[in-house]
């Protein structure tokens, strides 16, 4: 995989939050299966979701092992910004109630 796309029309269409909380709960939980019981998904759905959101960035956001997962540098840094997002999320629910 190259380097980073820029943000555009394109991804801001094909972005979605449900890949950005899948790929949340990923990192917290340590493993794709983890991840997949927390979810109430299957392992083989959070693997494409995390692998569609890697090929839509162009970069791998997660280092694989048997061990688990760990993020990348580019995973670290989506995973601040992802947090931000659902914090910013939860703080509009609020303010709108």
């Amino acid at each position: 995989m190259g380097g980073a796309v820029p943000w555009d029309e394109r991804i801001r269409r094909r972005f979605k939050l449900r890949d950005l909380d899948t790929f949340l709960a990923v990192v917290s939980s340590g493993s794709m299966g983890k991840a997949a019981a927390y979810l109430n998904m299957t392992q083989p759905a959070v693997s494409k979701s995390v692998a569609d959101l890697e090929h839509m960035l162009g970069v791998r956001l997660l280092d694989r092992s048997r061990q688990g997962v760990e993020p990348t540098a580019y995973g670290s840094a989506l995973l601040k910004r992802g947090v931000a997002v659902f914090d910013e999320l939860r703080q509009g629910f609020l303010d709108i109630d």
